[in-house]
């Protein structure tokens, strides 16, 4: 069988995607030319923990392993807010739009999901989790002078609070690369069913 590209996510409200989705007409229209390859408004999500390529013999004990999370734990909410670069304003590689956690439920759950798959052998991440949804990915072939244009248009755009999401279900999603950006397909969707 053949191994999967696959990560756990909270997918976006068809509301807040039209928002994201007049962000990036802002900035598009601000950075054409460039060389950014934009996400598909409908694609955009939150990434709990990137799982790399997975053994497709693994995929139904990492989904026993979230329902167990989700029958624990219960629907939280985390705010859409801001807008920003990585890994910096100098070198943008990855436009995004930020996530205020202000319970902290968010990063509650993300680090119990990231203990989780720990335990299955997918390693932590080497950096702190970042909660952001990314809107456009900067091609390789940018240039200094394109990074600064980013730069520019970045810092003077504002993004106020696009919304609240409540997140009641994660989701278990593949994702396919093409020459045109990543295709995601839901493998398997888990609602949070819990009372903490």
């Amino acid at each position: 069988m053949v191994p999967v590209r696959a990560f756990i996510a909270v997918e976006m409200p068809l509301e807040l995607q039209k928002r994201l989705a007049e962000v990036q007409d802002r900035l598009r229209r601000e950075l054409r030319d460039l060389p950014i390859r934009w996400v598909r408004p409908e694609s955009i999500h939150l990434t709990l923990k990137f799982l790399g390529m997975v053994p497709a013999s693994h995929v139904d004990e990492i989904v026993a392993a979230l329902r167990g999370l989700t029958l624990e734990r219960g629907p939280f909410t985390f705010v859409v807010e801001g807008i920003g670069c990585f890994p910096d304003l100098r070198h943008p590689r990855v436009i995004w739009v930020g996530i205020s956690d202000p319970t902290r439920a968010l990063t509650a759950f993300q680090r119990l999901v990231e203990s989780s798959m720990q335990k299955l052998g997918y390693p932590p991440e080497d950096r702190p989790y970042q909660p952001h949804l990314t809107l456009g990915r900067v091609s390789r072939d940018a240039t200094p002078a394109h990074y600064r244009r980013i730069a520019e248009v970045i810092e003077r755009t504002t993004v106020e609070r696009l919304g609240e999401v409540r997140a009641a279900e994660i989701t278990l999603m593949r994702s396919d690369l093409h020459p045109q950006g990543a295709i995601y397909t839901p493998i398997a969707r888990l609602p949070l069913r819990g009372s903490l």
